[in-house]
């Protein structure tokens, strides 16, 4: 049984994306052992505490990143633009290619889409 200190460890753990591996390394306990310890522990599966704690961990890297764009850092800007808005470079120039498929003054397909429909040209 895992005491007081080592579950906050554990969920530490899970939070930062660790898994069953990482758990057992870091715990000394074996991977048979796993699920009867978290039962103990958060009164669920591991895999269901691994999932639970995970999604805790990505709202905590979201608040971060979403403070440092309204805090003015660019990167941070753009990954929430690319992620949250589908603002990214593929699906925009996707978008675009979409829009511009029609135009008779278009001449050769684009490489990208060519290469996107699976009929990129191999190199010599």
């Amino acid at each position: 049984m895992w005491d007081e200190k080592q579950q906050k460890n554990v969920a530490e753990l899970l939070r930062q994306f660790n898994g069953a591996d990482e758990v057992c390394a870091v715990t000394g306990c074996s991977l048979e052992e796993l699920d009867e310890l978290s039962r103990d522990a958060f009164k669920c599966s591991f895999e269901k505490a691994r999932s639970a704690f995970a999604a805790q961990g990505r709202a905590m890297v979201r608040q971060a990143l979403m403070q440092q764009a309204l805090d003015g850092n660019m990167k941070a800007i753009d990954m929430i633009c690319r992620n949250e808005m589908g603002m990214g470079p593929v699906e925009s120039r996707a978008r675009n290619i979409a829009r511009d498929e029609g135009d008779a003054d278009a001449g050769e397909e684009d490489g990208f889409l060519a290469l996107i429909r699976g009929r990129a040209r191999r190199p010599a």
